[in-house]
């Protein structure tokens, strides 16, 4: 019966916040209360269902393997997926270069993540286990790829087109296999990456053909069939996206050279940053007209803006000053920077507004390639580029022009969403806050933020407090809910274990008793009560902060999976404290006022 109920209340309250009706109930008011604005921007709408609100994490690997440890909003430490997950993002970008190592021993990695298969496999899978879709990128390059060079991978130096096509094909086809089979859920594959004109040593820059005819779209297309055989054998839908930039100068001439030439793709893609291309009113605009034209779906496959122009290494940054700022539509804080990323989704929203279902989604370029020590810009691959680059530009080059000869750091860590020691920042939110969503601010385990202290504990539902039943000392006296009283029935010390799991003892017992989950049990409905203190799992607890200020207390002996729930929603005093499965409901929150 509980079960059901709760499933009609998250009815109602979607259809509370959607028609802004305000009506339905006093429960209503007091949900859409507690999902502030983090990032204090607005909701966007037009965003249809799946709309990928993705980031760019190649480079995770490396940077963990610098010592790099991420945190959430709060300070306390978690893992990165969980961080982003519970900040809104539910689809991550992933780059893969063919092989990224020098040719002769010690076959040094090039650096900015070692994008290779392998990573992307093991990222890929953690994305997949938090819940994420991956959109794989393949640049069919052994290092970066864009319209300044697309070198093609050294074992392809000496193919002709045939050849090369037969290579994509094939690379595209087995990567894509590997990855499946490992457990990685791919939602999108990108052929290519910012192939203006150009891609794997062909086109453009190399005869100076740019209307992709002289072999890049041949090039496209044998990595679109590779995707369209996947996808037969293993029964997926995965979209084939190409990837262009200058958006606003050549995007649309890129989409009519594509069509005409037949490539069977489904998503037209851009690189879209605030500081360089434009408005968002000309990325709406501009997409807009190809989706309508080609009948093809849009997004951005990488954005970013600078909440700083301060650099944190040695290594100059892509943007240092506001020299290197062609637009300055947004201030350059951490505000500017969440404006910025919440106007490029509404845009590639606003398409479907004409072509609903076209504008698909937007994904922010790596938004943890914070700066690492120097000595891990060689070993680990935490820095743009090592040393060993610049002998894979001389296979193609007579000098090193766009790779380096040098270990370089990080070009990009003014531009993160979390900053300088790995802290989550207020803009990362913005991917719940333009869904009107609440997000999980904090692992529950408050280091350096202990929430030690006593407190009444307040129902974020009904405005009731926790209470020993009758004020009693004894064992098993029950856990409820009551109007404020203000004595120690209603006092409770909250003590935290090495392990950061909280203690929760009883004003009423004198503090010699604890919250306790009757008869250790797992199980939904099972009652709450004080016991005499043990330091046995039924007795720790997790606070889990979902917005400022407002809590779940989970219970250490289901592993955190449910919490102190009031039982049926009910609204009056001396209704039971039973521990339930956790799924975000206000009977599941709670609002800690500090006590004497």
């Amino acid at each position: 019966m509980k079960t059901v109920f709760k499933k009609f209340i998250i009815v109602i309250l979607t259809l509370a916040v959607t028609l802004a009706a305000g009506l339905l109930s006093k429960n209503v008011a007091v949900y859409a209360s507690a999902v502030t604005s983090i990032s204090e921007t607005s909701p966007v709408p037009g965003m249809p269902d799946g709309f990928a609100r993705g980031v760019d994490i190649s480079a995770l690997t490396a940077l963990e393997k610098s010592g790099i440890q991420f945190r959430y909003l709060d300070g306390s430490q978690g893992d990165m997926f969980d961080i982003l997950s519970g900040a809104g993002v539910n689809y991550v970008r992933i780059r893969i270069w063919n092989n990224p190592y020098d040719s002769s021993a010690p076959y040094k990695p090039y650096g900015a993540g070692n994008c290779d298969l392998y990573n992307a496999k093991i990222l890929g899978k953690r994305a997949t286990d938090a819940g994420m879709k991956v959109f794989i990128d393949f640049h069919y390059s052994d290092f970066w790829a864009d319209p300044e060079k697309q070198f093609a991978p050294k074992a392809w130096a000496d193919y002709n087109l045939a050849y090369k096509k037969d290579a994509v094909y094939n690379f595209t086809y087995d990567s894509l296999k590997e990855l499946l089979d490992y457990g990685v859920n791919i939602g999108m594959v990108q052929i290519g990456n910012e192939t203006n004109g150009s891609m794997c040593g062909v086109g453009g820059l190399y005869d100076g053909v740019w209307d992709l005819s002289s072999g890049v779209a041949a090039l496209m297309q044998q990595g679109c069939y590779a995707v369209n055989d996947i996808n037969t054998l293993y029964g997926k839908s995965m979209l084939k996206v190409l990837h262009f930039t200058d958006l606003v100068e050549r995007g649309e001439w890129y989409a009519e050279c594509v069509d005409k030439l037949g490539v069977d793709y489904d998503v037209f893609s851009t690189s879209y940053y605030p500081m360089w291309h434009g408005t968002a009113s000309d990325l709406t605009r501009k997409l807009t007209n190809i989706a309508r034209t080609y009948n093809k779906k849009v997004m951005v496959a990488e954005t970013a803006y600078p909440y700083t122009y301060e650099n944190f290494d040695s290594q100059n940054n892509n943007i240092g000053d506001a020299s290197g700022m062609t637009h300055s539509n947004y201030n350059v804080s951490v505000s500017g920077q969440a404006e910025a990323l919440r106007d490029v989704f509404a845009a590639v929203a606003k398409v479907n507004e004409t072509k609903y279902g076209y504008g698909i989604g937007a994904f922010y370029w790596e938004p943890g390639w914070i700066a690492t020590g120097s000595s891990t810009w060689g070993t680990c691959g935490s820095g743009w580029a090592t040393s060993a680059t610049g002998n894979y530009e001389k296979l193609y080059s007579n000098s090193v022009t766009y790779y380096s000869t040098v270990d370089g750091g990080s070009t990009w860590d003014n531009m993160t969403l979390f900053d300088k020691n790995g802290n989550a920042m207020k803009s990362l939110y913005v991917f719940n806050d333009i869904c009107g969503k609440a997000s999980i601010i904090s692992s529950g385990i408050f280091n350096g933020g202990s929430l030690e202290g006593t407190y009444y504990v307040k129902s974020a539902f009904n405005g009731l407090y926790l209470d020993v039943d009758g004020g009693s000392s004894s064992d098993n006296a029950n856990i409820q809910q009551n109007s404020y009283l203000g004595n120690d029935r209603q006092k409770f010390k909250f003590t935290r274990n090495k392990d950061g799991y909280y203690y929760i003892f009883t004003g009423a017992s004198g503090y010699s008793k604890a919250l306790d989950i009757a008869g250790k049990k797992t199980t939904d409905g099972t009652n709450v009560v004080q016991y005499s203190y043990n330091g046995g799992k039924n007795q720790m607890f997790e606070l889990s902060q979902i917005s400022p200020g407002i809590y779940a207390i989970k219970t250490r002996i289901t592993d955190s999976a449910s919490c102190l729930d009031v039982f049926e929603w009910s609204q009056e005093p001396g209704s039971n404290i039973v521990q339930w499965n956790y799924w975000d409901g206000d009977c599941q929150l709670w609002i800690l006022e500090a006590a004497s």
